[in-house]
């Protein structure tokens, strides 16, 4: 059937009424402001302030059977304007936002059914300035690039040490070389984990498609939004930061420097996997995920957790990594991080994904890593012992303590599967952005890794060696 919208009329601005059909666009214009406007505060409801002019009020009504997602988007032809965009359900509980430093924002409320309540709010205005509007329903199609409207918030203005020194995984794996040939610009990858800081420097203006199945108390799950996506752990922002952090001479390095994160977050703040795999695998393939990277594993009578264990416990998640590889998605796994001769992941790691092991430094061996025929590849994840062994990366900017290594805040030193897993993702980002993907991207990582394993324990290996410079080679 034909889904529509339909539109009341807002406080502050009169916004046209009107039904549309899936796909179609409902606009609205807002109200005109000339003076300098800047706030901070939460929109106030309508029922608790209508007279009030800083906050927009526009009512949305989706009109369908609930199985469509709604995406809300604003945009002011003011350059110096900007806006802010937040969306609320009919029980007034906060479902979605986006705050960058424009006014080009977008919020997307995944299977959306009832009345919801768009509220725009002036950051600063400093001329004349107004924003259009609009609603949309219906799914993007797989491949399909995010708009300029779905940039990510503001990140925190801060100048870290150049720890280029430190980044001895990128040399090892030829990424700088690879560098030549791609950077990952075209691509997106999704970090199934704890979430991502999106306000971390290392990533701006680099993000997309947020969703979170760990969602505040009363929120309906999952919930998208990036206050939604806030890594308050720091696994999934070190994670990510292997993957795509900036090359531009401070803090660390990404595989991939300039591709896209897709935030998805499935862990809570201490470090447990409390959201639905599969759904969440499900829901980065439908969004247009490149590649998906899942540094996770399980503990048999406790569930998923960070660590890596050695019992998969998937609950439908094989079949969601398959559909995945089927829609042209290279899936990344960590193999697991208790030194047994198998890939911890279980049946999801068959020619499905890649399992990945790690090895560390001569002098820090990775002695931890699960390994054998199993293995797909493995790749730097770091030892256990030094500062120095260990994998450099982004963390949480306010994480409570500072780690040790590197004496900065919102950088850490970690080593695991965990670690090694991204550098395999990053190298499917730079092919991705050459047009091979899913398990052709798979394929060629396999032929061009380096064959001679690393030795972790009497007769066994890790798997060949990530040779990015190799694998991006036409």
């Amino acid at each position: 059937m034909a889904s529509s919208l339909l539109a009341s009329p807002a406080l502050a601005a009169e916004p046209d009424a009107g039904t549309v059909d899936r796909r179609t666009d409902f606009a609205w214009q807002g109200a005109t402001y000339d003076v300098a406007a800047t706030t901070a505060l939460p929109c106030p409801s309508a029922a608790q302030d209508p007279e009030n002019l800083v906050c927009d009020h526009v009512t949305i009504t989706v009109d369908g059977d609930g199985t469509d997602p709604l995406v809300v988007s604003i945009s002011s032809p003011v350059e110096s304007a900007d806006f802010d965009l937040y969306v609320h359900d009919a029980q007034g509980a906060l479902v979605g936002s986006s705050a960058n430093a424009a006014s080009d924002e977008s919020v997307t409320v995944p299977d959306a059914a009832g009345t919801y309540e768009v509220r725009v709010q002036p950051w600063l205005v400093t001329e004349p300035s107004s924003y259009t509007g609009s609603a949309t329903l219906g799914a993007r199609e797989r491949g399909d690039r995010p708009s300029a409207s779905e940039r990510p918030p503001r990140p925190k203005k801060y100048d870290a040490p150049d720890f280029s020194d430190q980044m001895w995984g990128l040399e090892e794996i030829g990424a700088r070389l690879a560098h030549e040939t791609s950077t990952g610009e075209d691509a997106v990858v999704a970090v199934i984990d704890t979430g991502v800081d999106v306000h971390h420097p290392e990533f701006e203006g680099r993000f997309t498609a947020p969703m979170s199945w760990v969602c505040p108390d009363g929120v309906p799950v999952p919930c998208g939004g990036y206050e939604n996506v806030d890594d308050g752990q720091g696994h999934g922002t070190h994670v990510a930061g292997t993957v795509a952090a900036a090359d531009d001479g401070k803090g660390v390095t990404g595989v991939a420097p300039d591709a896209t994160i897709m935030p998805v977050r499935v862990g809570d703040d201490e470090g447990s996997i409390v959201g639905d795999l599969a759904a969440a695998t499900r829901y980065a393939t439908e969004q247009g995920a490149d590649v998906i990277t899942v540094s996770i594993g399980f503990i048999v009578g406790s569930g998923p957790v960070i660590s890596n264990p050695v019992a998969p416990l998937d609950d439908g998640w094989a079949e969601a990594v398959q559909e995945a590889a089927d829609a042209g998605v290279l899936v990344t796994l960590a193999a697991g991080n208790d030194g047994v001769p198998w890939c911890g992941q279980g049946e999801v790691w068959q020619d499905a994904a890649l399992c990945v092991g790690a090895y560390g430094t001569e002098s820090d061996p990775a002695v931890y890593s699960d390994w054998g025929l199993e293995i797909d590849v493995s790749a730097p994840g770091g030892g256990v012992l030094t500062c120095d062994g260990g994998i450099w990366s982004t963390v949480p900017l306010d994480l409570a303590e500072v780690d040790s290594c590197t004496g900065t805040p919102g950088y850490g030193v970690k080593a695991g599967t965990s670690m090694a897993t991204p550098h395999v993702a990053g190298v499917g980002a730079m092919l991705a952005d050459l047009g091979v993907g899913g398990l052709d991207a798979r394929q060629r990582i396999l032929d061009t890794a380096r064959s001679s394993g690393v030795p972790t324990a009497p007769a066994a290996v890790t798997g060949p060696r990530l040779d990015a410079a190799a694998a991006v080679q036409p």
